[in-house]
Protein backbone atom coordinates (compact mmCIF):
# COMPACT_ATOMS: atom_id res chain seq x y z
CA UNK A 1 0.00 0.00 0.00
CA UNK A 2 3.28 2.85 0.83
CA UNK A 3 4.26 1.66 -2.68
CA UNK A 4 1.26 2.39 -4.55
CA UNK A 5 0.51 5.71 -2.37
CA UNK A 6 4.55 6.42 -3.48
CA UNK A 7 4.25 5.98 -6.82
CA UNK A 8 0.32 8.17 -6.78
CA UNK A 9 3.01 11.06 -5.32
CA UNK A 10 5.35 10.63 -7.94
CA UNK A 11 3.45 10.96 -10.95
CA UNK A 12 1.45 13.79 -9.52
CA UNK A 13 4.72 15.46 -9.25
CA UNK A 14 6.19 14.56 -12.53
CA UNK A 15 2.82 16.18 -13.87
CA UNK A 16 2.73 19.21 -11.64
CA UNK A 17 6.58 20.11 -12.70
CA UNK A 18 6.15 21.48 -16.33
CA UNK A 19 3.05 23.44 -14.93
CA UNK A 20 5.38 25.60 -12.91
CA UNK A 21 8.46 25.46 -14.83
CA UNK A 22 7.81 28.47 -16.49
CA UNK A 23 6.38 30.85 -14.04
CA UNK A 24 9.19 33.15 -13.56
CA UNK A 25 9.34 33.86 -17.74
CA UNK A 26 9.41 31.93 -20.63
CA UNK A 27 12.63 30.40 -21.72
CA UNK A 28 14.55 31.01 -24.79
CA UNK A 29 13.52 27.78 -26.55
CA UNK A 30 10.19 29.78 -26.77
CA UNK A 31 11.37 32.41 -29.12
CA UNK A 32 10.66 30.69 -32.69
CA UNK A 33 7.30 29.88 -32.42
CA UNK A 34 6.21 31.84 -29.15
CA UNK A 35 4.52 28.90 -28.23
CA UNK A 36 4.35 28.30 -24.33
CA UNK A 37 4.76 24.54 -22.99
CA UNK A 38 1.73 24.47 -20.85
CA UNK A 39 0.48 21.22 -21.90
CA UNK A 40 -3.13 22.75 -23.72
CA UNK A 41 -3.79 24.73 -27.01
CA UNK A 42 -3.57 27.88 -26.96
CA UNK A 43 -7.48 29.72 -27.45
CA UNK A 44 -8.83 30.32 -30.88
CA UNK A 45 -10.90 32.97 -30.05
CA UNK A 46 -10.09 36.53 -30.35
CA UNK A 47 -7.79 37.96 -27.82
CA UNK A 48 -9.49 40.19 -25.05
CA UNK A 49 -5.88 41.81 -25.37
CA UNK A 50 -4.44 44.76 -27.01
CA UNK A 51 -0.92 45.85 -27.79
CA UNK A 52 -0.62 49.65 -28.41
CA UNK A 53 2.22 51.54 -29.78
CA UNK A 54 3.08 54.87 -28.52
CA UNK A 55 3.59 55.99 -31.97
CA UNK A 56 2.71 55.11 -35.61
CA UNK A 57 6.37 55.59 -37.02
CA UNK A 58 9.92 55.92 -35.74
CA UNK A 59 13.76 56.65 -37.22
CA UNK A 60 16.05 53.50 -37.29
CA UNK A 61 17.74 53.83 -33.87
CA UNK A 62 14.71 55.29 -32.06
CA UNK A 63 12.39 53.62 -29.53
CA UNK A 64 8.69 52.99 -28.99
CA UNK A 65 6.68 52.19 -26.11
CA UNK A 66 4.36 49.09 -26.11
CA UNK A 67 1.77 48.55 -23.70
CA UNK A 68 -0.33 45.23 -23.73
CA UNK A 69 -3.30 45.69 -21.56
CA UNK A 70 -6.57 43.89 -21.41
CA UNK A 71 -9.85 44.87 -23.02
CA UNK A 72 -11.31 44.24 -19.32
CA UNK A 73 -10.47 44.90 -15.51
CA UNK A 74 -10.39 40.67 -15.31
CA UNK A 75 -8.36 40.76 -18.96
CA UNK A 76 -5.21 40.23 -16.43
CA UNK A 77 -1.52 39.51 -17.87
CA UNK A 78 -0.33 36.30 -16.28
CA UNK A 79 2.03 35.18 -18.62
CA UNK A 80 4.05 37.21 -21.93
CA UNK A 81 6.39 37.03 -24.14
CA UNK A 82 6.87 39.85 -27.22
CA UNK A 83 9.03 40.33 -30.15
CA UNK A 84 9.01 43.21 -32.44
CA UNK A 85 9.03 41.31 -35.77
CA UNK A 86 9.88 41.95 -39.72
CA UNK A 87 8.22 38.53 -40.85
CA UNK A 88 8.90 35.77 -38.82
CA UNK A 89 12.54 37.32 -37.76
CA UNK A 90 13.20 39.24 -34.57
CA UNK A 91 14.65 42.74 -34.76
CA UNK A 92 15.65 45.15 -32.09
CA UNK A 93 15.69 44.91 -28.24
CA UNK A 94 14.12 45.64 -25.45
CA UNK A 95 14.97 48.11 -22.69
CA UNK A 96 13.35 47.26 -19.37
CA UNK A 97 14.85 48.80 -16.56
CA UNK A 98 16.00 46.12 -13.95
CA UNK A 99 13.48 47.39 -11.31
CA UNK A 100 10.82 46.43 -13.33
CA UNK A 101 8.47 43.77 -11.74
CA UNK A 102 6.91 42.26 -14.11
CA UNK A 103 9.04 41.71 -17.06
CA UNK A 104 12.86 40.46 -18.05
CA UNK A 105 14.63 40.40 -20.93
CA UNK A 106 15.35 36.91 -23.04
CA UNK A 107 18.11 37.01 -25.64
CA UNK A 108 16.30 34.90 -28.60
CA UNK A 109 19.16 32.95 -30.38
CA UNK A 110 22.42 35.49 -30.86
CA UNK A 111 20.22 38.49 -30.82
CA UNK A 112 20.90 40.45 -26.87
CA UNK A 113 17.73 41.59 -25.46
CA UNK A 114 15.31 40.51 -28.51
CA UNK A 115 12.41 39.65 -26.39
CA UNK A 116 10.95 39.96 -23.30
CA UNK A 117 8.87 38.03 -21.08
CA UNK A 118 6.63 38.00 -18.12
CA UNK A 119 8.62 38.03 -14.10
CA UNK A 120 7.30 35.26 -11.48
CA UNK A 121 3.86 37.86 -10.68
CA UNK A 122 2.12 37.73 -7.60
CA UNK A 123 -0.87 39.84 -8.51
CA UNK A 124 -1.59 39.97 -12.17
CA UNK A 125 -1.74 43.29 -13.88
CA UNK A 126 -4.27 44.13 -16.49
CA UNK A 127 -1.21 46.28 -18.51
CA UNK A 128 2.25 45.76 -18.91
CA UNK A 129 4.46 48.66 -20.55
CA UNK A 130 8.09 48.43 -22.05
CA UNK A 131 10.07 49.86 -24.50
CA UNK A 132 11.34 48.97 -27.91
CA UNK A 133 14.19 50.09 -29.74
CA UNK A 134 14.84 50.11 -33.74
CA UNK A 135 18.35 48.43 -34.68
CA UNK A 136 20.06 51.42 -36.91
CA UNK A 137 19.92 51.01 -40.35
CA UNK A 138 16.17 49.34 -40.25
CA UNK A 139 13.90 50.20 -42.69
CA UNK A 140 10.93 48.18 -42.59
CA UNK A 141 7.40 48.23 -41.10
CA UNK A 142 7.66 46.01 -37.69
CA UNK A 143 4.43 44.43 -36.02
CA UNK A 144 4.83 43.86 -32.27
CA UNK A 145 3.84 39.99 -31.98
CA UNK A 146 3.18 38.41 -28.45
CA UNK A 147 1.85 35.57 -26.77
CA UNK A 148 -0.41 36.43 -23.64
CA UNK A 149 -1.58 33.99 -21.32
CA UNK A 150 -4.26 34.68 -18.75
CA UNK A 151 -3.29 31.71 -16.67
CA UNK A 152 -1.70 28.46 -17.10
CA UNK A 153 -4.43 27.12 -19.55
CA UNK A 154 -6.06 29.83 -21.45
CA UNK A 155 -3.81 31.72 -23.49
CA UNK A 156 -3.24 33.56 -27.27
CA UNK A 157 -0.24 32.95 -29.16
CA UNK A 158 1.08 35.24 -31.69
CA UNK A 159 -0.86 37.98 -31.44
CA UNK A 160 0.03 41.67 -33.55
CA UNK A 161 0.16 44.85 -32.93
CA UNK A 162 -0.62 47.45 -35.63
CA UNK A 163 2.11 48.05 -38.16
CA UNK A 164 5.01 50.51 -36.62
CA UNK A 165 6.85 52.26 -39.41
CA UNK A 166 10.84 52.37 -39.14
CA UNK A 167 12.94 54.42 -41.65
Amino acid sequence: MAARFACVLLALAMCVGPVLSFSAGAPDTACDDMVPQHHTDPQKTPAPYQILLSKKGIKSGEGVTVTVQGNSAKDTIKGLLCQARVGNTPVGSFDVPPNNNYIQTVDCGNSKLSAVTHKKIATAPQSISFNWVAPKGLSENVKMTCTIALNGGVFWVQEKSTDLKVN
